[in-house]
């Protein structure tokens, strides 16, 4: 009678064991707070954050406005990264062009959010940051 409990509880810690599943939400790199980018090259950012298992991945407007996909101006990917694509000098606009972003990870963990990033267009390549 002893062996068998022994056997079953040995049983039961096994397949709890693999039933544990980490959540867990973490930043990549939190220290980004400005990027500078051409006009004539763009920019493609990716969300600071992650997660295990797979986190959902959002950009944002600093007042708390979502990304809205904008055709050869800005796009959100699939994996989280925000592009911001090259443009000509008439199609500035500062809501998109000159303004501070900040991304979310969710999972079954929670959510997180990055500090917000500004994210600037400029005209010449010189002093600018490319961000892949």
């Amino acid at each position: 009678m002893w062996l068998v409990t022994l056997l079953l509880l040995y049983s039961l810690q096994e397949a709890n064991s693999e039933d544990v599943v980490s959540t867990r939400l973490y930043f990549v790199n939190a220290s980004l707070q400005r990027v500078t980018f051409s006009s004539s090259v763009g920019v493609s950012l990716p969300c600071p954050a992650g997660g295990a298992p797979h986190a959902i991945l959002r950009w944002y407007l600093a007042a708390g406005d979502d990304i809205y996909d904008v055709p050869h101006i800005r796009h959100v990917h699939a994996n989280g990264t925000l592009q911001l694509y090259p443009f000509s000098p008439s199609a500035y606009n500062s809501i998109i062009h000159d303004n501070e972003y900040f991304c979310t990870a969710e999972n079954q963990a929670g959510k997180i959010r990055s500090p917000s990033i500004h994210i600037k267009a400029g005209e010449a390549q010189t002093n600018c940051k490319h961000v892949k």
